[in-house]
């Protein structure tokens, strides 16, 4: 697997990775969200020391991570239930 090396900016801070390079977009990208969010938490709290505000914001994307996998989990349960109710429609039938 290639990697790259990336630079990226977050919280006025210069960060360099070693990342697969098909995977450069999205670190970059994940890079952006992240400073996007501790900016705006940087606004909202302007008191707040960066150390508080880093985990604020790592607790913030690990709710919403948590969120999006009972998503899926209720999803995947849904769709498990449709497929046995499919193949019992179609064991009946047959």
């Amino acid at each position: 697997m290639e990697t790259q090396a990336v630079t990226v900016q977050i919280f006025g801070r210069t960060l360099k990775f070693n990342c697969p390079v098909e995977e450069v977009d999205a670190l970059t990208n994940a890079a952006k969200d992240l400073d996007a969010r501790l900016t705006n938490l940087r606004e909202k709290s302007p008191q707040v020391g960066s150390d508080q505000l880093i985990m604020t914001a790592a607790l913030n994307i690990s709710y919403e991570l948590t969120k999006e996998k009972e998503k899926s989990d209720e999803f995947a349960h849904r769709l498990k239930m449709l497929q046995q109710l499919l193949d019992s429609a179609l064991n009946t039938n047959n």
